[in-house]
């Protein structure tokens, strides 16, 4: 058992590039050379960019936002955050109303702070046309997966190569996920 829960755990850390069959590598470098291009807020000033697909109804990105505090304070990291629309009825409401707020982060830490399960933690809001069109699109492109879920992140690794990982991770394994990033500590 020992030997199973060490395999499936070293799976979880390789780049996607190495261990995917080539449609899926294909897919994970094709969202990752869209990311910069969709609708999403910045949180830290580190050059070492992480993309997270997060769906303000999900427990798996509540407990994974909780997980990143120490990387983005102590600067290790910069999350570039990517509402989507998946969880429920009220998701396209709440991620309307972190991306059109006048402070997305502190919108999302509002809604994080005060989650409960698949409820979130802030009230809807209605999208304007624009906000709810960037939202589908967002929606759109973590379809393009080959399993779409949230919390899904996605950065490029020292080499350049495209990393997928989905599922909410202790701060112990973002460790050894983040390893992975150009300029790792």
């Amino acid at each position: 058992m020992k030997s199973l829960t060490a395999f499936i755990a070293a799976l979880l850390f390789f780049p996607i590039t190495w261990a995917a069959p080539q449609e899926t590598r294909s897919a994970v470098d094709q969202v990752l050379a869209q990311a910069p291009k969709t609708a999403w807020f910045s949180e830290g000033q580190s050059k070492r960019i992480v993309y997270v697909f997060f769906d303000p109804n999900c427990a798996g990105c509540n407990f994974l936002y909780k997980s990143l505090r120490s990387f983005v304070q102590s600067g290790q990291v910069s999350i570039r955050w990517i509402p989507v629309a998946v969880v429920n009825e009220t998701s396209l409401g709440k991620a309307a109303a972190i991306l059109q707020a006048n402070d997305p982060i502190a919108s999302l830490a509002r809604n994080e702070e005060h989650y409960q399960m698949e409820n979130g933690g802030i009230e809807e809001d209605i999208p304007d046309a624009v906000t709810e069109k960037r939202l589908h699109a967002n929606t759109r492109l973590l379809s393009e997966l080959p399993v779409p879920v949230v919390p899904t992140m996605v950065f490029a690794d020292r080499n350049g190569n495209a990393v997928l990982i989905q599922g909410a991770l202790s701060p112990l394994a973002l460790r050894k996920v983040f390893a992975q990033l150009p300029g790792a500590y």
